[in-house]
């Protein structure tokens, strides 16, 4: 978040055009719990099939790192003989054959299953009827993880335990509820469960464990007793307002299973019967239009002020003006204070998710002087916010400016850049940052063409190699979801079809392999200096396509400049200079880290940041004066798991006339691979610096949401560009 938007001060007194005042409200209630609600059934596997539906589930397989972080002892396999459906149910069989468990030897294998890229889900009644192993040992568990699990980490992406079974803490007769996740507020991990005892033994019999989830509280079940409930703050758990997958495991030792003993009976066995997903029959209605500062035009849901809302000014940038409504009573009406800045917004007061107006558009009606240039934009619950741009003496986005009030409609897909709609705080703010005095006003604020399905069809990159073997290809239809539908893949000369199974969310994913033209086998031909375009026809007759280009084979492509992959060529750079040698803190670089695992070769690129009180921070690469041009994205790989907090660093070229330009490298979506994290960033997003007489390339300045420095160890590989 910007330094402005960063500090917020109530506006006590905006101009009302029959000067009424803001009424503060206490917050919400929190639903009771015994309170009914009208669930839908949206999703269910009764393992009725002979194996494991491959388009509900996938595995966590191997040790995890130190035993899956919690010293467990078992190896996850995707083996029949740790978990397969039988009877009727899906089985999880934890397997020790020579009677002698031990940590981590192999000697112990299990399962653990989930829904991760393929079902997932936010809010409503997750249900699932297990019968779990209690002997000495076991820690079996039915749980979900937040969909930002692969590009936040635990516990930034939260965590929801419907069920957990600790026979070493606990019994064999105790179920447990818990969440996890990241408390911004102090900075530290947080906590809070609670346990229920039957009078039998849980691995008696099958229990129905269950969670009620919305964006107010979890509620947490057994066999329909309620015995936790927790409710959500979306300021310090903002993780419980996305959406989340499911996962089975069966771990053994660890922290909560402890050593098995010579009482413990192999095998052991998790059988689930059933797992069902519903959710409130009110939010499965489409919201078309949402208000968030109108009197007079109808919305299907709305903001209202000094109720679920509040308008601020930012540090005292404007006061009221005198500008009447354009409709009804209300109005946005402010006078700079001519501080050199000014910036306003309307924030709900528990962030609200606009997802469904992504293909929608933000309208509102404006008078403003021709001659001022300012930012409309948004901000979500981690800090993450986005502007679009309206110049002086310009009409943009419609908004025409003749000293009357005029109407601006802005696509939400130009709006959303890195903002998170599932959870917006700021629905609506304006930024001026040139200085300019004026008086101008707002209203009629409202988002439209929400509820509608959202649908696309995209390769997995923007190009691929003449040698590379496949394509993923992802489809997304909320309309469609639950169906089989037809992709069409053409190289220029030939067309073939693939079929793409939809998941109960209208996403699902697809192989394009690249050989000798085949539609049986879902192949086609492809060569250097040509293009490949998939396109889809989604439910509503809307034609949506993707295009990647095909480079030379061999690599041909690439020039590495921290690489042990791509060599040949290599980018050579004198130095990588330490930002201390510049009187900025300390970002001790080291070439030869083996701190972590590699993406490729044997050698990692460690930056080591040190607080040393300078306000800044970074290393640089120096390649004297190099020519560039003739490359179009650079790409690099990045592990951040020592150091906590990151959400924001600098990428930055530099030519030698100090032209230079820097990107936020979290505004790019990376391929993730463990803790590695793969990013393209286009060269074109670098406009300030003169590619042809390159001189630096910077990596700058590690913060956190509220663009505060931060400290600690990054790690580097494969850094290289592609043409």
């Amino acid at each position: 978040m910007t330094r402005r938007a960063s500090h917020f001060v109530l506006l006590v007194a905006f101009f009302l055009f029959l000067f009424g005042c803001d009424n503060i409200t206490d917050p919400d209630p929190v639903p009771d719990p015994t309170i009914p609600v009208n669930y839908e059934l949206v999703w269910e596997d009764n393992f009725n099939q002979a194996t494991l539906d491959d388009t509900y589930w996938d595995y966590d397989l191997g040790y995890g790192s130190d035993g899956w972080g919690n010293d467990e002892w078992q190896l996850y396999t995707d083996s029949p003989e740790n978990i397969r459906v039988e009877d009727g149910n899906m089985i999880i069989s934890v397997q020790c054959p020579s009677g002698v468990p031990d940590k981590r030897d192999g000697s112990v294998t299990s399962a653990r299953v989930k829904t991760q890229n393929k079902i997932s889900f936010k809010y409503g009644m997750i249900q699932a009827s297990i019968k779990a192993p209690t002997d000495t040992g076991m820690w079996p568990a039915f749980w979900m993880l937040g969909n930002s699990f692969e590009t936040a980490g635990w516990p930034y992406c939260g965590e929801i335990d419907i069920m957990e079974i600790s026979p070493l803490l606990h019994g064999n007769s105790t179920t447990m509820c818990t969440m996890h996740w990241w408390d911004d507020s102090n900075d530290s991990y947080s906590s809070h469960g609670t346990t229920y005892d039957l009078n039998e033994s849980l691995s008696d019999d099958y229990h129905v464990y269950e969670v009620e989830w919305d964006e107010q509280r979890v509620i947490g079940k057994i066999d329909n007793i309620t015995y936790y409930t927790k409710v959500i703050d979306p300021i310090t758990m903002s993780e419980f307002l996305q959406n989340f997958f499911l996962i089975f495991n069966v771990a053994v030792g660890g922290n909560l299973g402890g050593a098995p003993d010579d009482t413990t009976v192999w095998p052991q066995q998790m059988l689930v019967d059933w797992v069902r997903i519903y959710q409130n029959e009110e939010d499965l209605i489409p919201i078309e239009t949402y208000g968030i500062f109108t009197d007079e035009t109808p919305v299907d849901e709305a903001l209202e002020i000094g109720v679920n809302a509040e308008i601020y000014v930012w540090e005292g940038t404007l006061v009221s003006g005198s500008i009447p409504p354009y409709e009804g009573s209300n109005v946005l009406s402010w006078s700079s204070t001519g501080v050199g800045w000014f910036g306003a917004g309307i924030s709900s007061t528990m962030p609200i998710d606009l997802s469904t107006f992504e293909e929608g558009t933000l309208n509102f009606m404006m008078k403003i002087p021709d001659n001022v240039t300012f930012k409309i934009g948004i901000i979500d619950a981690q800090g993450n916010e986005n502007y679009v741009q309206f110049p002086a003496e310009q009409t943009t986005y419609g908004l025409v400016r003749d000293g009357e009030w005029g109407q601006a409609i802005i696509p939400v897909s130009d709006l959303m850049g890195n903002v998170n709609l599932q959870m917006l705080t700021y629905e609506f703010a304006i930024l001026e940052e040139n200085g300019a005095n004026c008086e101008f006003a707002i209203d009629d604020i409202y988002y439209d063409g929400g509820g509608t399905a959202v649908s696309s069809v995209s390769f997995d990159a923007d190009s691929y190699d003449e040698d590379d073997a496949i394509a993923i290809i992802t489809v997304t239809d909320e309309t469609a979801a639950g169906t089989t539908v037809s992709v069409f893949a053409d190289n220029g000369t030939e067309t073939i079809s693939i079929d793409i199974a939809l998941d109960v969310d209208g996403e699902g994913t697809g192989t394009l392999n690249f050989g000798p033209t085949n539609d049986d086998t879902d192949t086609i031909a492809i060569t250097a200096g040509g293009s490949i375009t998939v396109s889809y026809t989604d439910a509503g007759s809307a034609v949506r396509t993707d295009s990647a280009s095909i480079e030379g084979g061999s690599g041909s492509n690439a020039i590495g400049i921290y690489s042990e992959s791509h060599t040949d060529p290599m980018l050579p750079y004198t130095a990588i200079i330490n930002s201390a040698d510049w009187s900025g803190n300390s970002a001790a670089p080291d070439e030869q880290s083996t701190a972590v695992t590699p993406v490729d070769g044997t050698y990692v690129l460690s930056v080591e940041y040190t607080d040393q009180g300078i306000g800044w921070g970074g290393v640089a690469f120096d390649f004297g004066s190099t020519d560039i041009s003739a490359y179009s994205t650079l790409v690099l790989s990045i592990d951040t798991s020592n150091m906590s907090g990151l959400a924001h660093y600098g990428i930055k070229f530099e030519d030698n006339s100090t032209g230079n330009t820097e990107v936020d490298l979290f505004s790019y979506t990376p391929t993730i691979s463990g803790n590695w994290a793969t990013y393209e960033i286009p060269l074109n997003a670098f406009p300030g610096a003169d590619l042809t007489d390159l001189k630096y390339l910077g990596l700058w300045n590690p913060m956190d949401v509220g663009s505060t420095l931060i400290f600690g160890t990054l790690y580097f590989d494969d850094i290289h560009l592609l043409n």
